[in-house]
């Protein structure tokens, strides 16, 4: 499959990146042995997902990086150690995501957010925590975008 999709690309910028999650499956072994088999197919990046252990991020640098791209996936309460982006790359990691972060921080904010409304049945206690209209307009550019919009209505 890696091949056939490295043979069909259009661009050379579009990237092939091959993921194994054999480690969950499989076991650590057949995921580094399925990382070989990508990379000799042509892959440009290596996805080898959920390692268990320090030794293992360790073991999968050690015998990639440098010869091709490699990606840690960082998610929180995963199977895999939370490090540092700066000492993935001393590992040999050129690739660093934390996905869905941003949605467990938000989810956290907004059970205390539901939580001292109910409280106290207003946001002002919470009022130090959010961006008020004006503010939450400023971050999205909405004066910006409205302005923009007026070059299309017709009404300049």
């Amino acid at each position: 499959k890696i091949s056939a999709m490295v043979d069909a690309r259009k661009q050379q910028s579009t990237l092939v990146i091959a993921r194994t999650d054999a480690i969950a499956v499989e076991g650590f072994d057949a995921a580094m042995e399925r990382a070989h088999r990508y990379q000799d197919s042509g892959a440009d990046v290596l996805f080898i997902e959920a390692p268990e252990s320090m030794e293992q991020l360790t073991t999968i640098g050690k015998t990639f990086g440098g010869t091709i791209p490699l990606l840690a996936n960082m998610v929180e309460g995963g199977t895999t150690p939370i490090k540092h982006a700066n000492e993935l790359e001393q590992l040999g990691f050129s690739i660093v995501i934390f996905p869905g972060g941003i949605v467990r921080a938000l989810a956290k904010t907004a059970i205390n957010y539901y939580a001292s409304l109910h409280e106290h049945g207003s946001t002002k206690p919470f009022a130090n925590q959010m961006f008020d209209f004006n503010g939450l307009n400023e971050v999205l550019g909405t004066n910006t975008l409205l302005e923009k919009g007026k070059q299309y209505s017709g009404d300049t």
